[in-house]
């Protein structure tokens, strides 16, 4: 008995399977870009947050993530009554910083500022920094750059160290070998 109604229960499957019909759907299409999501916007000034990779590929070099994930002439021309304004600002920022980025009505980069916390030293500037400062250790650190188009002309790293119950600020300007000490 349990074998007739397995085999009825098994044919009553597969007849209810052979009664369906396969239905044709069009394409379907999103333009969504996680990437790329504006979270502020104020007239001719945008906010984006920025999603990496990996932890540190965007302040590892903000300029060349913009210029690569970004394309701001695409953008100006969704933008409505952008012939408004001269000049609009984009601002990308991550858990450790920001990049603001200026551009002129016309989509050429002006020039950009940046600020990150707790950025990793290139190699240049952590020997220096360890040559320097022997026996302390770093707690926290600055990066603070400014810029015109895609160039950086003013860089600096505020660093913070401590030795002990002691601590000190350090400011490293790379390429420039003299530190400025500050005590606390």
């Amino acid at each position: 008995m349990k074998k007739v109604i397995l085999i009825l229960f098994v044919l009553c499957g597969f007849a209810s399977m052979q009664a369906q019909e396969v239905i044709q759907l069009d394409e379907a299409r999103l333009n969504f870009n996680p990437d790329a999501v504006i979270v502020d916007s104020d007239l001719n000034s945008f906010r984006f947050i920025v999603k990496e990779n990996y932890t540190g590929e965007f302040s590892q070099n903000p300029i060349e993530f913009m210029k690569q994930n970004f394309n701001f002439k695409g953008f100006l021309s969704a933008i409505v009554n952008a012939d408004e304004f001269n000049e609009f600002t984009v601002t990308f920022t991550s858990r450790k910083g920001y990049l603001e980025a200026v551009y002129t009505n016309e989509g050429d980069l002006k020039g950009t500022r940046q600020k990150f916390v707790d950025k990793a030293l290139p190699s240049i500037v952590r020997n220096q920094l360890y040559l320097e400062n022997k026996g302390w250790t770093m707690v926290s650190n600055k990066y603070i750059a400014s810029g015109n188009s895609d160039r950086v002309n003013n860089e600096v790293y505020k660093i913070k160290l401590e030795n002990g119950n002691k601590s000190r600020r350090v400011k490293i300007v790379p390429g420039v070998t003299i530190l400025g000490v500050a005590s606390n």
